[in-house]
C-alpha cells in the first residue's frame, strides 16, 4: 500500500505499509494519490520542480533547488516547489486516517481503501492550500485520487495521456 508518483523522483512511498499490513488476511495493495487535472497539468511540474527552459530569473522567478537536487528556475511563491516541502506532512495524515480502520472487519481492503481515499483527499486539500496562485486553476486543478480511480488513471497516463499529472 503507497501512494505511488509518477515522476522520476516520487515524493513518497510508503512501502513499509504494505510490509507492516502484508499478513493481514483479505488485504491486497491500495494505490491513491493527489494529481492535477485539466490545463494546470501542462505547468504544474514547473511550479514543483522548476523550468528547464529558463535560464535566468526574471522578475517573479529565482534560482532554488528541486527535491531531485538539481538548480533550476521557480516562481517566487514555490521556491522549492509546493508539493515535496511538504511531504513530512504527508506521514502523519496517513496515520491519522488508519486509526479509523477496523481490523477484525471481515472486508478489509474496504476500510483500507476508505481510510487511504480519504487521507488522499485530506493531502490533496494540503496542497492545494501550498499551491502557488495564477490564475487560480492550478489550485482548482488538484484532486485526489481514490483507489477505484488510480489504475485506470496510471494506465492512461503510461500511454501518454497528458491531460493530468499525478504526484
Amino acid at each position: 500500500m503507497y501512494l505511488p508518483s509518477l515522476l522520476p523522483n516520487p515524493i513518497c512511498i510508503f512501502e513499509d505499509l504494505e510490509t507492516q499490513f502484508s499478513n493481514l488476511e483479505g488485504l491486497d495493495s491500495v494505490s491513491v494519490g493527489v494529481g492535477v487535472f485539466g490545463p494546470a497539468a501542462a505547468y504544474a511540474l514547473v511550479w514543483e520542480l522548476g523550468s528547464l527552459r529558463l535560464k535566468k530569473p526574471g522578475k517573479k522567478t529565482m534560482w532554488g533547488i528541486n527535491r531531485d537536487g538539481a538548480k533550476r528556475i521557480f516562481s517566487t511563491q514555490a521556491p522549492g516547489g509546493y508539493v515535496g516541502i511538504l511531504s513530512d506532512s504527508f506521514w502523519p495524515i496517513i496515520t491519522n486516517h488508519l486509526k479509523d480502520v477496523d481490523f477484525s472487519s471481515s472486508n478489509i481492503q474496504l476500510e483500507f481503501e476508505v481510510a487511504m481515499d480519504n487521507a488522499a483527499q485530506e493531502i490533496a486539500n494540503l496542497i492545494r492550500e501550498w499551491a502557488p496562485v495564477d490564475t487560480g486553476s492550478l489550485q482548482s486543478e488538484i484532486q485526489s485520487i481514490s483507489s477505484d480511480e488510480f489504475s485506470d488513471l496510471a494506465d492512461a497516463y503510461a500511454q501518454g495521456d497528458t491531460s493530468f499529472i499525478i504526484f
